[in-house]
């Protein structure tokens, strides 16, 4: 009879535990947790051009390959087009710290042909790291131009 007395109060102590968390940290729309969502922009995005980014591709023991590449980034609306134009030295840095020296044989495909997809993840990581992910919705590579460096 002690068990159960024992096992019927840890059970009752359990469940209000239980809902006391979901009381307190549970997803609900009453007035505290509404004011601290966003607002959805409204309107067309926007899209900020960074570059031409110059970079080298390195192989075993000299560079290959010259690739220049012109970024757009997109942002939410005009307002954070203009906050990000004026930090855009900023985010060049990002995108050349990100890929200088990196773009080697594991970015660069069969046939010597750029991997645009894996080149521009990283993009999108320097962009999101330096900016937020709340500001960049996409990285999208404008133009790409490959030259031999002889």
């Amino acid at each position: 009879m002690k068990k159960i007395v024992l096992f019927a109060l840890a059970l009752l102590m359990l469940i209000g535990g239980g809902v006391g968390g979901y009381i307190m940290f549970g997803q609900h729309k009453d007035g505290a947790h509404a004011a601290e969502e966003k607002p959805k922009p409204v309107g067309p995005p926007a899209f900020v051009t960074i570059g031409p980014l110059i970079l080298p591709v390195i192989g075993d023991k000299r560079v290959e390959q010259t690739v220049m590449l012109t970024v757009a980034i997109e942002v939410p609306d005009e307002a954070t087009k203009e906050q990000v134009k004026q930090i855009s030295p900023r985010l060049n840095a990002a995108f050349l710290t990100a890929l200088y020296g990196n773009i080697g044989k594991a970015q660069v495909l069969d046939g010597q042909i750029i991997d645009v997809a894996g080149v521009r993840s990283k993009l999108m990581e320097a962009a999101v790291k330096e900016l937020g992910a709340d500001v960049v919705k996409d990285v999208l590579i404008q133009t790409v131009s490959q030259r031999p460096a002889y």
